[in-house]
């Protein structure tokens, strides 16, 4: 390719027309809503700029745009669109990888101010703006006695966990937190606002239960099923990793054996390493919604109570939001999640998986010299009573089925401070998944299905529901969808 003084100057020209045609949407934003857009350098585009990954924070659109209503994200996606203008959207901002709901190349919907929470007459359905983090959910609903199945984690966003899943305290009794979605309200590609629901585009009120929502539509408003919840038991042990194979082995056993005859009972299992002390640490955690009675422990986590030198053990009651408060969650670092699952049959697979974690996480707190390096490994169970809720109503995207359980979801949590590694974590976290498929399936043990709110965007999440699944995906977001605009223009998160 010969270049000239002239060829440079039409570049340099093409790149002056695009750089303002680029522009040109955030300006059209502003003329429509001059209260509601915010622009670099501007204290209002610094809060909006709050994400719980510093990968995501250190995306720059070009605008943010935080409508108030559904109307407004109505005009806000037919305004992109016109001006062919790449866009993304906030929920809570707790996606881990950059780009997830953030952007460097266009405008970014910070749906904040979509926050309602408004209870039914019959108190049986709570809407939920996608603006709201579970936190600001369960704060409204304590005072009236009422629940519903959502995130346990305060400032987890509303709009990203239902759409993905969402694994919950009362997922034993009601499933997972898309089966207990009564309707959407959801922006099309087109600007066009519908209902989906069991009566109401049920093709789309299918896809919208774990299919995500970048492929659809905007969620403007989630019609959630509420019922009456008052204060619930959870327990929080932090344990030295001597323990990891005793703890490992009782916890398989309960996993297998006996979660699934208790649908009150909820847990998880954590591996973690505090760099402060140099100390591996495991983090079982345990709720369940009866209450034991003069301060008991309920009979399925009383194995545990006798396991000895416990940095932690802290028994809570109180309702969703007091609990929601207590996982806790700190933003700022820079963060990823990959996962994968594997079916509960021996202890061995996850005694041999917990050692794969930490000779992976050692090359990485190496690397990292004197910066902040850590890691989160969680074992999350999915039991036969968890799928066999979901099924009631209506079934969900997932391709799951109550024969699929129990099975536990592997999710891998790096969390460091220095952006040079950000190519070595991610490396070795494909690795160390890689090695534990391919050490599942050599045991037999191997589960496809991927978890959308813990997983990379190096997976492809949507193929891992199964092929009709996807095929049902597909046809959705070709229906609702028919020109691709959203394939075209929202950027992040998992596209089919």
């Amino acid at each position: 390719m010969r270049v000239t003084l002239g060829s440079l100057a039409l570049a340099a020209a093409g790149l002056t027309q695009v750089t303002a045609k680029k522009g040109s949407a955030c300006s059209k934003l502003a003329k429509l809503f001059p209260d509601e857009v915010a622009f670099p350098n501007t204290e209002a585009y610094e809060q909006s700029s709050n994400y719980w990954s510093g990968r995501q924070t250190e995306q720059t659109p070009q605008c943010y745009v935080t409508p108030r209503s559904t109307e407004d994200v109505s005009k806000i996606v037919k305004t992109l669109v016109g001006e062919k203008t790449q866009f993304t959207v906030k929920s809570g901002g707790h996606t881990a990888f950059a780009g997830g709901s953030n952007t460097n190349t266009g405008v970014t919907i910070d749906m904040i101010k979509l926050n309602e929470v408004t209870v039914s007459a019959d108190r049986k359905t709570a809407s939920i703006g996608p603006g709201n983090r579970w936190g600001d959910v369960y704060k409204a609903l304590d005072p009236q006695g009422l629940a519903v199945v959502g995130g346990r984690v305060s400032t987890v966003g509303v709009g990203g966990l239902l759409l993905g899943g969402g694994i919950s305290w009362f997922s034993g009794k009601k499933g997972l937190a898309c089966d207990q979605v009564r309707a959407y309200e959801v922006v099309l590609s087109s600007g066009e606002v519908v209902i989906a629901s069991p009566t109401k585009n049920q093709e789309l009120y299918r896809a919208l239960r774990g299919g995500g929502g970048s492929n659809f539509g905007i969620v403007t408003r989630f019609d959630l099923v509420a019922f009456e919840q008052d204060k619930f038991w959870a327990q929080m042990l932090y344990l030295p990793a001597q323990l990891n194979q005793t703890i490992i082995e009782l916890y398989t056993r309960m996993v297998r054996d006996q979660m699934h005859k208790d649908p009150g009972a909820h847990s998880f299992l954590v591996l973690t390493y505090d760099p402060d002390s140099g100390a591996d640490i495991i983090f079982p955690y345990f709720s369940h919604q009866t209450v034991p009675p003069n301060g008991g422990i309920p009979p399925i986590f009383q194995p545990y109570q006798s396991l000895p030198n416990a940095f932690v053990n802290q028994t809570i009651v109180e309702q969703a939001s007091g609990h929601a408060l207590a996982i806790g969650d700190v933003p700022g670092n820079r963060q990823d999640w990959w996962t994968t699952s594997v079916k509960v049959k021996a202890s061995e697979t996850f005694l041999q998986i917990a050692q794969l974690h930490k000779d992976s996480l050692a090359r990485l707190v190496k690397a990292a010299g004197s910066s902040y390096m850590t890691s989160v490994l969680e074992f999350q169970p999915m039991t036969f009573n968890m799928l066999e809720a979901g099924l009631k109503n209506g079934g969900n995207s997932l391709g799951l089925s109550p024969e699929d359980g129990p099975f536990m979801i592997i999710a891998w949590n790096p969390i460091w401070s220095d952006p040079s590694l950000d190519k070595l974590v991610e490396k070795t976290a494909k690795e160390f998944i890689s090695k534990v498929e391919k050490l599942t399936k050599e045991e037999k043990v191997y589960e496809a299905y991927k978890y959308m709110n813990y997983a990379s965007d190096k997976q492809d999440v949507l193929r891992s529901y199964g092929k009709e699944n996807y095929d049902r995906l597909k046809e959705a977001a070709k229906r609702y969808d028919p020109k691709k605009l959203l394939k075209t223009y929202w950027k992040g998160y998992h596209k089919l």
